[in-house]
């Protein structure tokens, strides 16, 4: 009986220490930030039309946000693609896995530079409408932007 009551004693820190340190953790997270700002995507006249979308993400946390799998229901498929230019100034644009966003830092998408490829449209883009933009993260969280169409 003695040693019952001690498995339950012990029982009851181990689950209270749990407790204790998923509080500690959610205030952690409650400290951090992540944020997406001036998202806009290109209009695009037609349905089946490919565009881009451009986001700024701001990392107020002290750790490294990997943003990867975006989606919209505007678009059949988004991939996030880089544009660049090499030294013969021939420009090139490379499908890539994945943003990094460095602690305390931000990364602004822009063209000539990243961007989401909106593949296959679903409806026309006309200036002024709302396009919803989802995104995974590295620590599970799963995000979401509204982009404004512009010309």
């Amino acid at each position: 009986m003695r040693i019952l009551l001690l498995s339950r004693a012990t029982l009851g820190v181990c689950l209270g220490g749990l407790v204790l340190a998923g509080c500690k953790r959610e205030s952690r997270l409650q400290a951090t930030t992540f944020e997406t700002h001036d998202a806009w995507v290109r209009s695009a006249p037609d349905t089946g039309s490919t565009t881009a979308a451009y986001i700024r993400f701001v990392n107020g946390s002290p750790d490294t946000v990997v943003v990867s799998h975006f989606e919209s229901d505007a678009a059949r498929i988004v991939e996030l693609h880089r544009s660049s230019t090499d030294g013969s100034g021939e420009s090139h644009m490379t499908m890539q896995n994945a943003l990094v966003v460095a602690p305390n830092h931000s990364l602004a998408m822009k063209p000539g530079g990243y961007h989401l490829m909106l593949i296959g449209t679903t409806e026309s883009l006309p200036a002024g409408k709302l396009v919803r933009i989802v995104m995974h993260l590295s620590n599970g969280s799963i995000i979401a932007t509204s982009a404004r169409v512009r010309l």
